[in-house]
């Protein structure tokens, strides 16, 4: 027999469910029954080449130089316990197979193996299955899927959560021809990943439609739920998306596209409900898309497409072809028209006769709605007399869910008798007495009409004027858009009606919502009104007011406040900006100051369509708009889009123009120079740069512009060597920022004082004022300094020997780079976490840094110029420690590997 494996090994460990209560119950068999269970074992083992290193009771822990031996080995042995005539009670074996790293101990010691990591991870395999069950790690699947033998097939279990294990861990069931292959479910800690809103009212009937959809869903990956507006289809969606939970491994997640008017912004809406972050990038959203859900198991609810359709009909189309595991429900009032779907069109709920007897017209599903909806508003009951009159009413709605509750929300206010004749008004007034004849929109609409009607003139106007909200607004919000200060009563009467929707549960003050019927009937109304463009000039001048308000805010104590205040204002500021344009040379220049205000907001929470439509502004304007604002307006364009050089230099050179009114411009166009020019690796040149912004905003007494630019100025002075004078300008910097308690100056300068530190080889130092620093970025969610921090810390504490802590440091770094979905950025962590293996492990080094250049070139992001020192340096390492054959051998190893799955193999610990 050959030595056990060493290096990279696979292991199997089994054990027999229930062997103690076995044992108790056949105390006198139980031996004879575990002999001929180790015997079974041991033959299939042997004749695989395993190496059984632990035997305790009926638990076997074997090592196998291949995974196909290990997995041949499991297969041969659950065909042959499950063949065996077991008596008096038979034996269950569960199975658990990983690959990882596991060096052999010397004789003398007393575990065989050392490899915690991966002999843990194989137990928590085997522990999460059932008696007769093979389960294998995503890491050994890879080494199989490609050579199994015809009789046995891989199933995908998905990403899951085992105990005591940080990562999730992706499980594969293995079938034999011939043998058990349904199980109970794993046995693991997994919470189900969903974004689905938790529903505050019960779900009424559509048992049958939820069982209809789930099979049309097993055989079609796209399935639309079409029908009127008001019909449930988004209720409908998400009740069914609940119900599969268990069975998306990845997740269950709702798209809500109700407040997205533009369909530019499809992507990103659909990025935003998947964590997907587009940060600044030449990664198109689709590609940062296709490339997270391609191997994931996940089901997307993409709601309220009809007005994006053509967008979100080719968004889907392209997902289903590129990404095999995905299904999706949308809903829209009309099918996406796209190849592979199925549509299904959601009908009214069941109604009764006005004949039935009265059991029979509460059960039906219409009814039931309406008591359950009337009773949240009222104390209501069914009695003999109104049954039949509520069989009538939903009738006359026919079956329209939301239809029904608006009716139900009446019977504070009307008795049933009342509500069925003001419907049939309503009705008579709408189709000329041919209600039977109508879609149901127009149905919806009547309904909509019969409750904007019962309004006072002063609550119509208010609902007119809510129509330009997008994604909600406050009551200061709404007083000042809709210049009512009675807007708190009307408000309530809005919310009472049914009409408002408020949300008391998140955030500092109510929230108010419009549903997205109700809006779009609303819209039109202020339109017919013509009073479109006095509310929407007020709608714009408000967010416009909070931007220049939150500006100065969001680069100070009060950052991370007004940071999430804005967001929540998110699609109204988008909504403003559109608006701007739309009304042309009269809106361009508030469009300017708007989107220039929010320039630090957009940037830092990398919202970039904020650039797109500031530079589309840019582009309308005319040459009379302020050049001032202009000027302010180019240079911040530069910097949100990632370095914009042309409307620098542009705004540059208009700002130098304007004497003192563009001398800020003119400070923030030098700062993002200096900026770029680091990057760049021009160090002399962003120190010029930056001290000829610096004297400008030390002239403004522009305490954020002082702080950042000296911060610049320390690291143009560290990158060009000079230590010792970069003290100066940080330490003042970190001193500003302390009296102003701005967390991201704080953060800045204590990491460049570290960087400064280390360039003296003052590690120690180093690693203490970056950890500080990266515990300010951590608390103020400055994700990007986050990650520069620990490249640097990272570089520190190699420097210390200590590379355990390295490696720890760079797997963070790719993470967050990972997450990002930057390519430029995920390949510098690779190369990163290089660097600190390099030492221990440089053909794994060399592979990785192959690796990080293909996908480089297939991404067309090359090195930064300022990373290119520590780059050559690893190179070189590398290039002098392996010889040459072993150096191209690794290296077009690493080419070759998926990216994917080194990211994923190397943050598992699989270095």
């Amino acid at each position: 027999m050959s030595t056990p494996p060493s290096g990279t090994v696979t292991f199997l460990f089994t054990d027999i469910e229930g062997s103690t209560k076995l044992a108790q119950e056949y105390p006198d068999a139980m031996p004879v029954l575990l002999a001929r269970h180790h015997e079974i074992l041991r033959q299939v083992i042997q004749a695989q080449n395993g190496h059984i290193f632990q035997n305790e009771g009926d638990s076997l822990a074997v090592a196998f130089h291949s995974a196909l031996g290990a997995l041949n080995a499991a297969a041969g042995a659950q065909q042959l316990l499950q063949s065996e005539a077991w008596t008096p009670a038979p034996i269950k074996v569960r199975m658990g197979i990983h690959t990882g790293t596991a060096q052999l101990n010397d004789t003398s010691a007393a575990t065989v193996y050392m490899g915690y990591t991966t002999l843990a991870t194989t137990q928590r395999v085997m522990s999460a299955g059932h008696g007769g069950q093979i389960l294998l790690s995503g890491a050994t699947h890879e080494l199989v899927r490609n050579s199994l033998p015809a009789n046995i097939e891989l199933i995908d279990l998905g990403e899951k959560r085992l105990k005591d294990l940080l990562r999730l861990e992706h499980l594969f069931q293995l079938n034999i021809t011939g043998l058990q292959t349904n199980f109970p479910p794993l046995k693991t800690l997994d919470i189900p990943q969903t974004n689905l809103p938790t529903q505050l009212s019960t779900f009424i009937g559509r048992e049958k439609e939820v069982e209809q959809i789930k099979k049309r869903l097993e055989k079609n990956r796209l399935v639309t739920l079409t029908g009127s507006g008001g019909v449930g289809k988004t209720r409908l969606a998400i009740q069914v998306a609940s119900e599969l939970l268990a069975e998306f491994p990845n997740g269950v997640w709702l798209v809500e596209l109700a407040p997205v008017t533009d369909p530019a912004l499809v992507h990103q809406t659909v990025c935003a409900a998947l964590d997907v972050v587009t940060s600044p990038s030449n990664t198109p959203a689709l590609t940062m898309l296709t490339d997270y859900l391609k191997q994931k198991k996940i089901l997307l609810v993409m709601d309220n497409c009809e007005h994006l359709i053509d967008a979100c009909a080719h968004l889907c189309e392209a997902l289903l072809h590129a990404c095999p595991n995905l299904r999706m429900i949308a809903s829209s009032r009309e099918a996406l028209g796209i190849e592979g779907e199925n549509a299904y069109r959601v009908p009214s709920l069941s109604l009764p006769s006005q004949n039935d007897t009265l059991q029979t017209i509460e059960n039906s599903e219409a009814v039931k709605l309406f008591m359950e909806r009337a009773n949240a508003a009222w104390p209501f009951e069914i009695t003999e007399t109104n049954a039949p009159v509520l069989a009538q009413i939903c009738h006359r709605l026919d079956g329209i869910a939301l239809a029904i509750e608006l009716a139900a929300s009446r019977v504070r206010m009307l008795k049933v008798e009342q509500i069925a004749a003001r419907l049939d008004d309503a009705f008579r007034l709408l189709t000329g007495g041919s209600r039977t004849a109508l879609p149901r929109q127009q149905t919806l609409r009547a309904l909509i009409d019969w409750s904007y009607n019962l309004l006072t003139e002063e609550e119509r106007t208010a609902l007119r004027c809510l129509s330009v909200f997008l994604g909600g607004w406050t009551l200061e919000s709404a007083e000042a858009v809709c210049n009512n200060p009675n807007m708190f009563d009307l408000l309530t009467h809005l919310v009472n009606k049914s009409l408002v929707a408020v949300d008391l549960e998140h955030g500092d003050e109510p929230r108010y919502y419009l549903l997205e019927t109700i809006r779009q009937y609303a819209r039109e109304k202020l339109a017919e009104a013509n009073e479109t463009e006095p509310v929407r000039d007020r709608h714009l001048f408000y967010f416009l007011a909070l931007a220049e308000q939150a500006e100065p805010k969001v680069r100070g104590p009060e950052q991370l406040i007004w940071f999430d205040r804005l967001e929540l204002e998110l699609d109204n500021f988008r909504a403003a900006l559109g608006w701007s344009l739309e009304k042309g040379e009269m809106g361009t220049e508030a469009g300017l100051e708007l989107a220039s205000s929010l320039w630090w907001f957009s940037f830092m929470r990398n919202f970039q369509d904020q650039g797109r439509l500031l530079k589309q502004a840019l582009r309308v304007s005319k040459p009379a708009t302020d050049p001032v604002k202009r000027a302010k307006a180019l240079v911040r364009l530069a910097w949100v889009n990632f370095y914009d050089a042309a409307a620098s230099d542009e705004g540059l050179a208009l700002a130098r123009t304007l004497g003192a009114a563009g001398k800020e411009s003119v400070a923030f166009a030098l700062l993002g120079k200096a900026g770029w020019s680091i990057y760049q690796a021009d160090y002399a040149g962003a120190k010029s740069l930056a001290e000829e912004s610096l004297k400008l905003y030390r002239e403004l007494e522009d305490r954020w512009g002082v702080c950042e630019t000296l911060n610049w100025l320390g690291m143009s002075l560290i990158n060009m060597g000079d230590h010792n004078q970069s003290i100066a300008p940080l330490e003042e910097s970190l001193a500003l920022a302390r009296q102003a308690q701005d967390g991201n100056e704080i953060g800045f300068a204590l990491w460049q004082l570290g960087r400064a530190a280390m360039l003296r080889n003052d590690y120690i130092s180093a690693s203490e004022l970056m950890t500080e620093s990266l515990a300010v970025f951590k608390e103020w969610k400055v994700s990007g300094g986050i990650a520069f921090v620990l490249s640097d810390l990272g570089k520190a504490v190699v420097k210390q020997g200590d590379y355990a802590r390295a490696v720890s440091l760079y797997k963070e770094v790719l993470t967050i780079c990972w997450n990002w979905g930057i390519d430029r950025y995920i390949a510098a962590g690779l190369e990163q976490l290089a660097s600190a293996i390099m030492y221990q492990q440089p053909e794994y080094a060399a592979r990785l840094l192959g690796c990080a250049e293909a996908f480089r070139q297939s991404s067309n992001s090359e090195v930064w110029p300022f990373q290119k020192q520590d780059y050559d340096r690893t190179l070189g390492f590398l290039r002098s420690h392996l010889d040459g054959t072993a150096f191209s051998t690794c290296w077009a190893e690493g080419r070759g590997m998926n990216i994917k799955q080194v990211v994923e193999n190397t943050l598992g610990g699989n270095l």
